[in-house]
């Protein structure tokens, strides 16, 4: 009972802790859940990581066929430049992948080579002639939102990332505009909804993911809360709740079934039952708390006295029933039998007075 009210206790705990994160998407997930929600990430998000490298790498290659026909000065190093990054970074990336258990790392990936992607791509534009750069390099707020999209783990990350990239634009943004200081401030209130669109994204991700990561816990609460609950069922069905011991249906299933060996196998049991002598006089003179204690005292006895594989029920009041499957002949039940005796002739003490008791046993073999 004890293991079992603080197994009950501790889920409590858990479940309260798990319902208060979910309700509330600034309350930190348990710590004893941190590593096993890293897991769930990994194991959920492993392949979207894989396809959102895939396809940012992808994006990164095309956006050279907007460079040579915007950019024509630059637009063939550019191109170049692109597939040799494209058949070297993206294989090793995809088996970083592969190789690393660290979700929050795999999801910084593609931020990190999308700010890579980036300084390139304005350092053409800096260096190109051309007289569409005023609105290409409204292009570059995609470089914002697109690696949001695959941050599912902290939301830290995204928001760090969002904050970085947008600074690395604006810097950019504003060289490329000189002195036209209009310019520049129609970019900055173009990139900043886009700077609000990807923090709710990733906000949105990261808090889903975490409901479904605490909602498939509980889940596993109340299933494993069910299954102890049935067992606890079956448990009381089948035991004594005073002593522990089996009662009369699961010694008479167990008796079924030792029938059954025995001419099967041709072996024998021995059943020995056991009554308890004065019993109700002690009891009536000294409470049922003390007749209870007795009784729980007897039962541990006379377990001590038999083997693992036998079998002590209590069948009602004061009797008892001794189950000794695979003997070899009378003697080893009469010896279980005496032994029995004579532990239950020993001395109880129970609370201030002595209590003496002895049991009275009949052997059916």
């Amino acid at each position: 009972m004890t293991e079992l009210y603080a197994f009950e206790n501790g889920h409590k705990r858990l479940r309260d802790s798990i319902e208060a994160s979910i309700a509330d998407w600034r309350t930190p997930i348990p710590s004893e859940l941190k590593q096993g929600f890293l897991e769930f990430q990994y194991q959920n998000n492993l392949k979207f990581i894989q396809l959102m490298n895939l396809v940012g790498f992808t994006m990164f290659l095309l956006y050279g066929l907007a460079d040579w026909f915007l950019l024509g000065d630059v637009g063939q190093i550019s191109i170049l430049v692109r597939c040799v990054l494209y058949v070297t970074l993206l294989p090793a990336t995809l088996w970083f992948i592969r190789q690393s258990h660290d979700v929050g790392l795999l999801e910084l990936l593609l931020p990190a080579s999308t700010v890579v992607g980036t300084i390139f791509w304005f350092e053409l534009l800096l260096r190109a002639q051309s007289q569409h750069i005023g609105s290409y390099i409204y292009a570059g707020i995609i470089f914002v939102v697109f690696p949001s999209l695959g941050i599912r783990t902290w939301f830290s990350a995204a928001l760090g990332y969002v904050a970085f990239i947008s600074a690395v634009i604006l810097l950019y943004a504003f060289k490329l505009s000189g002195a036209e200081g209009m310019a520049w401030k129609v970019y900055q209130l173009a990139l900043l909804p886009f700077v609000l669109i990807s923090l709710f994204i990733a906000w949105h991700n990261t808090y889903t993911s975490r409901r479904m990561f605490l909602s498939t816990v509980i889940e596993g609460l109340t299933k494993e809360e069910l299954k102890r609950a049935n067992l606890q069922l079956i448990t009381q069905s089948q035991t004594d709740f005073l002593t522990g011991l089996p009662n009369r249906y699961l010694l008479s299933d167990r008796v079924q079934q030792l029938i059954a060996k025995a001419n099967r196998d041709n072996t024998r049991f021995a059943v020995i039952y056991v009554d308890l002598d004065r019993f109700k006089p002690i009891n009536d003179t000294y409470g049922h708390a003390v007749g209870d204690a007795l009784l729980s005292d007897a039962a541990a006895r006379m377990v001590q006295c038999v083997r693992e594989s036998d079998t002590v029920a209590r069948i009602g009041g004061d009797e008892f029933v001794v189950l000794l499957p695979m003997i070899e002949d009378d003697q080893h039940a009469k010896l279980v039998a005496e032994k029995i005796r004579d532990a239950l002739n020993q001395a109880v003490r129970l609370g201030n007075p002595w209590v003496d008791f002895d049991g009275s046993m009949v052997q059916r073999v």
